[in-house]
């Protein structure tokens, strides 16, 4: 019997134990299902009244003693079945709740916020997050684009890209060098304007909206978040100088 496919579902090794027990025994005293299952006798009585209560189980009482047996295997369809019955209802009302908790969320923001995410989906969940916060009217400014970097990460930034598109926001984008596949994509895209500038580091630095992205794209991605409108001030006079050198 496949126990780990038994415990997915629901239920606990102890559990498990005991059914699988009643199964073999039919109908038993505590003593024997204590003795076949190897299960600590303070611990039976919580264990059968869990699988009663799922319907896993059962008791006559014979001479003030009590016989326990196995609801049949087919029961557990029904107790899997009720409990995606239970899981819907319950996704339905997280769905209702949904708008107050992100309303919580949004309260609960600071004006000044540090985060730190590590590899590859950390990194993949920064610039995501930062995407939605973008309205039409945000600042998008990218420097430090190495057009050589990983192929996932380049596959990555052109989803990220066409989604920002999607929702009509323009950006600008500092490119290390030109000529590359990955730099000819950008240029082609719309709402974007592409220069080049030698010399950039092997980080990258991302202005979106109120937030300043530091990205490394070494053995550990990482992805450093800055919410602070003085240090995103700083980058985006600090881009706005260099865009004026860069060559187109």
């Amino acid at each position: 019997m496949n126990e780990q496919l038994l415990e997915e579902i629901g239920l606990t090794k102890g559990e498990i134990k005991v059914y699988l027990t009643l199964l073999k025994l039919g109908e038993t005293t505590t003593g024997k299902i204590v003795e076949q299952a190897q299960i600590s006798s303070g611990k039976i009585y919580e264990i059968l009244e869990k699988l009663i209560k799922k319907g896993l189980a059962s008791f006559i009482i014979k001479e003030k003693t009590k016989y326990f047996s196995a609801a049949s295997p087919n029961r557990i369809l029904d107790f899997l079945s009720e409990k995606e019955k239970k899981i819907k209802i319950q996704e339905e009302q997280l769905q209702k709740e949904l708008p107050a908790l992100l309303t919580i969320s949004k309260e609960a923001k600071k004006k000044y916020e540090t985060k730190l995410f590590i590899g590859f989906k950390g990194y993949q969940t920064a610039i995501f997050e930062a995407l939605v916060e973008l309205k039409p009217e945000s600042e998008f400014l990218a420097m430090g684009i190495q057009s050589r970097r990983s192929e996932k990460f380049n596959l990555l930034w052109q989803k990220w890209n066409t989604e920002r598109i999607k929702k009509k926001i323009k950006c600008k984008l500092l490119f290390s060098e030109k000529g590359t596949e990955h730099y000819n994509i950008f240029k082609k895209m719309k709402l974007t304007e592409v220069k080049t500038i030698k010399g950039i580091t092997p980080a990258a630095a991302d202005v979106m909206g109120d937030k300043v992205l530091i990205l490394s794209h070494g053995t550990e991605p990482s992805v450093l978040v800055i919410k602070h409108p003085d240090i995103k001030e700083s980058f985006t006079t600090f881009f706005n100088n260099l865009w004026q050198i860069a060559k187109k």
